[in-house]
């Protein structure tokens, strides 16, 4: 019996609960999904290749579940994490995850 290999790499992916943040595309862009109802939106942070600053993409709905928002195509993204907002309370946040 043959056992399958892992793939060389995989997509960079970040979770928060349920809600998530994750590369596609070759890590090009950002997809974030707010996938709980709770009415409190999601921000996915990243960093690209060579960027010296992050950048933020929003899902500011807090409709949940499977709704997400996504990026346009740049860079490689080699850091992310996902943060949800709390109303009068202080963001909840992944711990940042690396591109392989």
């Amino acid at each position: 019996m043959s056992v399958g290999s892992a793939p060389a790499w995989a997509y960079i992916m970040s979770f928060q609960g349920d809600d998530k943040a994750y590369g596609y595309d070759g890590d090009r862009r950002v997809g974030v999904c707010d996938m709980e109802a709770d009415g409190n939106a999601v921000e996915g942070e990243y960093y690209r290749v060579y960027a010296s600053s992050s950048s933020h993409l929003w899902d500011t709905n807090g409709a949940g579940p499977d709704n997400c928002v996504g990026s346009g195509t740049g860079a490689i993204v080699n850091q992310l994490r996902v943060c949800e907002q709390r109303f009068a309370a202080p963001d909840v946040c992944s711990s940042w995850q690396y591109r392989l």
